[in-house]
């Protein structure tokens, strides 16, 4: 039997980014770090995807920002703060997901490890 949402001391985080940008267009550039881990570039294709995992640090304030550049169009903004951010409010004692979509119009969240389509809300605008 498996256990979901389960109650944990030390939740583990898992942040997905995802290219759902038009074919044949330009790829799209993804920089994230936090105070102590530069994750460094990635480069994303329609259809790729990246992500990681990590665990709060003890003080809990562990915080992730990424940078994204897709032709001329960018962004940039915390894709994990802990209580003050989309990503990062999760529940308490518990596993948290957070899946970033790249499209055309802008750079999209969902929360939970599997969204459907529609769970997906636009938070970012390309600039």
């Amino acid at each position: 039997m498996q256990i979901t949402n389960a109650f944990t001391l030390n939740p583990k985080y898992t942040l997905r980014f995802v290219s759902g940008l038009p074919q044949n267009t330009d790829s799209v550039k993804v920089h994230c770090q936090s105070k102590d881990d530069d994750l460094g570039d990635r480069i994303l294709e329609q259809g790729d995807k990246f992500e990681f995992s990590f665990h709060m640090n003890f003080f809990g304030t562990t915080l992730y920002h990424c940078s994204f550049l897709w032709g001329l169009k960018h962004q940039n903004f915390d894709v994990f703060r802990p209580n003050n951010s989309f990503c990062g409010s999760e529940k308490l004692f518990q596993n948290g997901y957070c899946i970033w979509l790249m499209a055309d119009s802008g750079i999209y969240l969902a929360l939970g490890s599997n969204p459907s389509p529609g769970d997906f809300k636009l938070l970012y605008p390309w600039l």
